[in-house]
């Protein structure tokens, strides 16, 4: 955790060394002016502004030996008009690299000319995203280990004082806490994360925060009928599970259920993958990780809103034993299932998985998130995850949630023209439809699994890992995507 504190003095702690000014292109003498540079800086500060150096368009990072906190950083906006808080944190997660490049642990932002709140909670979320490493497997000594941040001191003028609580910091730090919790699940191999190994994880968060939880094995599936998640597990030696973690409140009105596609890894089954890159269907479970990293902040922030979290979990593996094309399962709702490819396993166990859902826990909503479809990478690419649903007002709030946190929804069709490209041969269902609209088919596949909840269907194939335009984040792990929107979403509800 970093320390971060507000203050409305223009004083500079010994443990400071470098000074962050946010910078508008339109109004650089605002950054010229900050009550925080001493005279020297000030002078310069001006001078390579008029030279051009300086432009409030990109960073500029420069030292001070002379002063008490020792380096500047000017984080470059833009217009001040066209400042969004997207663009505020793709200028501080450009910082973070260089704050790491340059070896600083300390930082004081001034905030007291910028939009209050707003961009403080953004810089923090940069910064706490963009320091995230993954190093867990490596040998590095401990002179080379990454340096992080460990402190920032926020200036507010006392004019601007009371738009900025430190509660506010509090919230938006552990938002990115629990996401960063998440992109370390996702990013764990598949040897040092199986289904049971993520169950304690789960289990073990829920008992910290004191949250109910629950993992079922493949016995009390079995007695449930569970067959179409067990389908995908009895390739493999490792048993599939059941998370469940419970968040109620006594003041709650309704209950939102969040679903995870946990493939601990995903060879393809019988329909056995191509070798190249099957290394990353680790990453087959970030659906997991993220509605596991968002119930870590229910767990923490308690709202007033009742909270399920169910994660289908399993490896999908080729042996003897594995499911075979052709073989039909049925599923926990009673509808047969056609299996045409074992590589479209996602869908098989999420289907039981909130079939189990709308039946146990009732809820007024549900979300589901997986790495489900190629198709969806080549429809929309590393920068917005697909969105499915037939609730008009879901969707609006979804892609609102996505837009305040940088986690971009596209909304595809979803009816039952769709639904009739699912229809098995010998069964009620096939597991693909023809080749095209893949991601839509699984959508449309899933939806036979909701009876009348309001439902809504994020495929986040594209964005759960590699994810592109988001400069705090690294595109060779797993993003953490979300976590933050379904936070921001389920806090909204709440309200």
């Amino acid at each position: 955790m970093i320390d971060i504190h507000l203050i409305n003095q223009c004083t500079v702690e010994p443990e400071v060394d470098c000074l962050v000014i946010p910078a508008f292109e339109d109004a650089l003498n605002e950054a010229a002016e900050s009550p925080l540079l001493e005279k020297e800086d000030k002078s310069a500060l001006s001078i390579l502004s008029e030279k051009g150096n300086i432009d409030g368009k990109s960073n500029f990072y420069f030292p001070t030996p002379m002063s008490s906190y020792q380096n500047v950083m000017v984080i470059g906006l833009g217009k001040k008009a066209d400042v969004t808080p997207a663009k505020y944190r793709e200028a501080v997660g450009k910082a973070a690299s260089t704050f790491q490049k340059m070896k600083k642990t300390h930082l004081l932002l001034e905030a007291a000319h910028t939009e209050g709140v707003l961009n403080v909670e953004n810089f923090v979320e940069a910064i706490v995203l963009g320091q995230y490493s993954y190093d867990e497997f490596k040998n590095i000594p401990d002179d080379k280990k990454p340096i992080t941040i460990s402190e920032i001191c926020v200036h507010v003028a006392d004019s601007v004082d009371l738009t900025i609580s430190q509660a506010q910091i509090n919230l938006a730090q552990t938002k990115c806490e629990s996401a960063n919790w998440a992109r370390d699940l996702a990013n764990k191999p598949g040897n040092a994360l199986t289904p049971s190994i993520l169950a304690e994880e789960a289990l073990s968060m829920a008992k910290e925060f004191d949250c109910e939880a629950y993992a079922l094995g493949e016995k009390e599936m079995t007695e449930l009928k569970m067959n179409s998640l067990l389908a995908v597990s009895q390739g493999s030696a490792e048993e599939a599970k059941m998370i469940v973690i419970k968040h109620t409140h006594p003041q709650a009105t309704k209950t939102i259920a969040l679903v995870g596609k946990g493939l601990t890894f995903d060879a393809g089954g019988i329909s056995l993958k191509p070798s190249k890159g099957m290394e990353q269907m680790k990453f087959d479970m970030c659906g997991a990780a993220a509605a596991l990293g968002a119930m870590r902040n229910v767990c923490i922030m308690k709202p007033a809103i009742n909270i399920i979290c169910v994660v289908p979990s399993s490896e999908n593996l080729c042996s003897s034993t594995a499911v075979k094309p052709g073989d039909i399962v049925k599923a926990m709702n009673g509808k047969t299932i056609e299996i045409y490819n074992t590589d479209a396993e996602g869908r098989l166990i999420l289907a039981d998985a909130m079939a189990y859902t709308v039946d146990k826990y009732k809820p007024d909503m549900m979300v589901d998130l997986a790495t489900l479809t190629g198709a969806c990478i080549t429809a929309l690419g590393h920068h917005y995850a697909g969105l499915m649903t037939e609730n008009d007002d879901m969707a609006k709030a979804l892609t609102e949630a996505g837009d305040t946190v940088h986690e971009r929804l596209w909304r595809l069709p979803l009816n039952d023209e769709m639904r009739e490209l699912l229809k098995g041969n010998d069964a009620d269902l096939c597991n693909i439809g023809p080749p095209y609209a893949g991601t839509i088919t699984a959508g449309a596949f899933l939806s036979n699994f909701v009876g009348d909840t309001k439902w809504a269907h994020l495929d986040i194939a594209g964005t759960g890992w590699g994810m592109k335009g988001a400069s705090y984040l690294n595109e060779k792990l797993g993003s953490g995507f979300g976590v933050r929107l379904l936070t921001r979403w389920i806090l909204n509800e709440a309200e």
